[in-house]
């Protein structure tokens, strides 16, 4: 029990830390805000998903719920869901690929305007064909272009209700994605779906002040794959 309580005064700082909030009108107006924006265009449901969430003075700074003149708009558009479950408040969807403007109103200061357009990405899709064994694993190759510096591509099964967890490549050039045989211990011998997800950070085009920020453009892609 002595060790736990040891435990204790240094685990609970960083759980409250890392659920902690503050309201945007509590702030002086001169506070910088960083601005994180994220879209996922999601090919096999041909949705867009949209994600925005603000943070005091930097990137490690406290999260913003916007209160009072602040607020937060997506191609015009209030956000259609607010969690605090993980690091994106502030959360939009549409049908089909839309390109995306965010649009940061800061009370007291005016706005600021960042986009994410489909073009901003570089495409990528599952090809026809592909088998991998259980008990090897395998080399899956995407159709799109190698990685460009800074790029990076996830990929994972699903089949049924079992969904495992994600392996990621990240070196500039690369054309395809190893997929180890642990990613398969779970998953029987037949078909299973392959999503592989395409990731690029940029900066933003409108920042507050010298807080910076961020805006991430992924595009997720889906195909059927041969497991034996």
């Amino acid at each position: 029990m002595k060790r736990l309580f040891q435990f204790l005064p240094i685990a609970l700082p960083m759980l409250f830390a890392s659920c902690a909030k503050e309201e945007s009108d509590d702030l002086p107006v001169e506070t910088p805000i960083y601005q994180d924006y994220k879209v996922l265009f999601d090919k096999p449901e041909n949705r867009t998903r949209a994600y925005a969430t603000l943070r005091k003075n930097g990137s490690l700074g406290v999260r913003l719920q916007l209160t009072g003149g602040s607020s937060i708009t997506f191609n015009g558009n209030s956000h259609t869901t607010y969690t605090e479950l993980d690091n994106y408040f502030y959360r939009w969807a549409a049908d089909g690929m839309v390109d995306v403007a965010f649009r940061y109103t800061k009370e007291g200061v005016g706005q600021f305007v960042n986009t994410i357009a489909r073009a901003d990405t570089n495409d990528i899709d599952v090809p026809n064909g592909v088998v991998i064994s259980r008990t090897n694993g395998g080399q899956v190759y995407w159709w799109g272009i190698g990685l460009e510096p800074g790029e990076t591509v996830s990929a994972k099964l699903k089949q049924g209700s079992t969904t495992t967890s994600s392996v990621t490549v990240t070196t500039s050039g690369a054309e395809s994605i190893q997929l180890p045989p642990s990613l398969m211990t779970n998953l029987a011998a037949g078909t299973a779906d392959l999503y592989l997800t395409r990731t690029r950070t940029l900066g933003l085009q409108q920042a507050d002040g010298g807080a910076g920020g961020r805006r991430i453009v992924e595009v997720e892609a889906r195909g059927t794959v041969t497991l034996e």
